[in-house]
């Protein structure tokens, strides 16, 4: 595994191992409970796995155009760490998908997919092509997709340990 999704890996088993699921399932008013943090995180990873497995097939990284809005919120949030108050785009978005008794195995399952799917992309596209459209960033290279899921993985795991402590 790449050493930023390595990292990503023991954020999540760090904050959530020894979690019961009654606490991963415990809601919070006004915001995601640990099983829907947990489930976006999933839901972020399989997105970009599955999009990276039709840019393999077909060879199209949809890469799009980067704006200077773009690059900069790049800039804030993957090379920075800081991430902005923003809305979950749709496709990430928690909806009950993953149970909460199946999170911490679907979390790291899909984060095992999406880096062999990194790896072979880097394989064929190289390093640094961007590639596939970010919702907020435009494409971004392999290692910048890497770097971002750590990143993200991060925040969110910060939230899990936040609501851990909760009474």
């Amino acid at each position: 595994m790449n050493t930023f999704l390595e990292r990503a890996q023991a954020e999540i088993q760090a904050a959530t191992g020894h979690l019961t699921v009654a606490r991963i399932a415990r809601e919070v008013p006004g915001k995601w409970s640990i099983a829907e943090i947990l489930e976006h995180l999933t839901l972020a990873f399989e997105w970009n796995a599955g999009a990276l497995e039709k840019a393999l097939a077909s060879g199209d990284r949809r890469a799009g155009r980067v704006t200077l809005r773009r690059w900069l919120g790049r800039v804030l949030v993957i090379d920075v760490g800081y991430f902005p108050r923003a809305r979950a785009p749709e496709s990430t978005t928690p909806r009950g998908s993953v149970p909460p008794e199946r999170s911490r195995e679907a979390i790291l399952a899909a984060l095992a997919s999406l880096d062999s799917l990194l790896a072979r992309a880097a394989d064929r596209f190289g390093e640094r092509t961007p590639l596939l459209k970010h919702p907020y960033f435009g494409g971004l290279t392999v290692d910048q997709w890497r770097t971002f899921h750590w990143r993200h993985t991060v925040h969110h795991m910060r939230q899990v340990r936040a609501r851990s402590r909760t009474p």
